[in-house]
């Protein structure tokens, strides 16, 4: 795989996502540079002797990855005073942040004119997926940039899919994530009131696990994180409700009736009202038990890891 690589990368941001994806292609021995605010971020990167600053702008690197909280922060890390296009050639941006396809046409065009090429590939299958790269990109973007591109993608992803032109994957990524979102709100709404009926918590999950109502939502983060109460899946409420928001933003713009939707943005802003907006998404479920006035018992993580 490595062999094929032939471009040194500029990884910019280094969060509970964007951490994992540049660790695997340091350790596929990809020629690798990465930028990050974090100083406790850019440690591990920093012991193995990768160049390593605050922003990328004096950083080598032909491709410059983002992954970073929202499309603004892709712009000022790509454009910005201390923006990574500000003082080297680059060749070719691949945005992996969950952003506005709208928002990303338009980067990639204003792009475009300075010679750079462009593609979005935001990523879904969680953290602990992230670390092992057994993850999925969607991809937007010309199809000959996405095929130079997938060496770099299939290093940090299990399953590459090029799913449309530039914005098509910041599309596909919003929906997948109001589809799962939804799904796991449904789940915990059904194991409260099978719990507060006097069904056992566990002999519930077994069941759904060969029933109909299985879903991934509840394989990850409920048994991961919302069982055992760690509430630690590692991603916050404000980028869990972002791309909620994005989807009902989108099906509006589309004039699609989505009233499932409408509603699941809504329960997600009152949850990261409740709880913050940095607190992890798994938090949600507290608030279904408050409304509830009934609390899920607790599995221990290997416990419920092995349900």
């Amino acid at each position: 795989m490595t062999q094929l690589v032939r471009d040194s990368v500029l990884f910019i941001g280094l969060g509970n996502m964007g951490g994992p994806l540049a660790m695997n292609l340091m350790r596929a021995g990809v020629e690798l540079a990465v930028a990050d605010l974090s100083a406790s971020s850019r440690e591990p990167f920093v012991a193995c002797g990768i160049p390593a600053k605050n922003f990328g702008a004096d950083l080598p690197g032909d491709v410059v990855i983002t992954c970073l909280p929202t499309d603004r922060n892709v712009r000022e890390a790509l454009l910005g005073r201390h923006g990574a296009l500000t003082q080297r050639k680059r060749t070719t941006v691949i945005d992996m942040t969950s952003a506005s396809p709208l928002t990303t046409k338009n980067l990639a065009a204003e792009l475009a004119e300075r010679d750079v090429a462009m593609i979005d590939a935001p990523v879904s299958g969680g953290v602990p997926r992230a670390k092992v790269g057994d993850v999925t990109t969607m991809v937007g973007g010309d199809p000959n940039i996405v095929e130079r591109c997938r060496p770099l993608l299939s290093i940090m992803c299990s399953t590459v899919r090029h799913v449309g032109p530039i914005g098509a994957g910041h599309t596909m990524k919003v929906i997948n994530n109001y589809i799962s979102l939804a799904a796991l709100w449904a789940t915990c709404e059904g194991l409260i009131i099978g719990s507060k009926a006097g069904l056992d918590l566990q002999a519930m999950v077994e069941t759904l696990k060969t029933s109909s109502g299985h879903t991934n939502a509840l394989d990850t983060k409920v048994i991961m994180s919302i069982m055992p109460r760690t509430f630690d899946y590692g991603a916050t409420m404000e980028i869990l409700s972002k791309d909620i928001s994005q989807a009902a933003r989108l099906a509006r713009e589309l004039d699609v009736p989505a009233p499932t939707l409408a509603q699941a943005e809504e329960h997600w802003l009152l949850a990261k009202t409740r709880f913050g907006a940095d607190a992890d998404f798994t938090n949600f479920v507290r608030l279904l038990e408050e409304l509830a006035a009934h609390e899920l018992p607790v599995v221990a993580r290997n416990a419920a890891s092995s349900v």
